[in-house]
């Protein structure tokens, strides 16, 4: 065999290995991971109720939402972090953000990455302060925020449901999920979409702040969509 049929049958050779390699890739980058979606109820869910606010009223105004149990009148539940164990963050995306708007914190339930950096801010032209209790109830930070645009930094060190309250407005409440494991919050229609999950069998766990559910174990098929339901208690 001369030498430019031998160059010609390895040129060929490279080629169909490498449009191989690319499908091969593409194929398995489009498969070998699949979605799990879902919706988190209640059963009896109580009606919207206020709290009263007992400061600063020309800020705050009177009343401020109860958003410890947030429900539709079919019972869909919002405010419930859906997380699946094992699960990776991705290496970018935004920092975790909390507010302090019209003395409320917003959001009222997050969930973050462990280590990541916790933004803290306030649009709200009085003291408030952002008092973190981890889950053992021992205060992680403690941030005043006596006027409107401040920002501050400070960083979620261990896993944990961390409560926010303000020093200043006793009815103030919000919580951020610190985990290990990817998650989402569940939106007011009680839905929730975790996507590029790989394929194979996953425990998926739920949060709530004063309601609860079972994990459940869910298998992901590549390239599909797979339901799960919670309904909390």
């Amino acid at each position: 065999m001369d030498r430019r049929r031998r160059v010609g049958i390895l040129m060929t050779a490279l080629a169909t290995a490498g449009a191989l390699m690319a499908v091969t890739g593409l194929a398995g980058g489009a498969q070998g991971t699949g979605t799990i979606t879902g919706v988190v109820t209640m059963n009896d869910p109580p009606p919207p109720s206020t709290l009263a606010a007992t400061a600063d009223q020309t800020v705050c105004g009177d009343t401020a939402p109860n958003e410890t149990i947030v429900a539709d009148s079919d019972g869909h539940v919002a405010n419930a972090v859906v997380r699946v164990t094992g699960l990776a963050w991705p290496d970018d995306g935004p920092p975790p953000t909390i507010n302090n708007v019209d003395c409320r914190f917003v959001p009222h339930v997050q969930i973050a990455r462990t280590r990541s950096q916790l933004e803290i801010t306030s649009a709200d032209d009085t003291l408030h302060s952002t008092h973190a209790y981890d889950d053992r109830n021992r205060t992680d930070f403690n941030i005043a925020m006596p006027f409107a645009g401040m920002n501050v930094t400070r960083p979620l060190r261990r896993p944990g449901a961390v409560r926010i309250e303000c020093d200043s407005h006793t009815w103030m409440r919000g919580w951020v999920v610190v985990s290990n494991d990817r998650g989402v919050v569940s939106m007011p229609d009680g839905m929730f979409t975790i996507e590029n999950v790989p394929a194979g069998t996953h425990e998926v766990t739920i949060w709530h702040e004063t309601l609860g559910a079972q994990p459940r174990s869910v298998t992901v098929a590549a390239g599909e969509t797979t339901m799960v339901e919670f309904t909390l208690q």
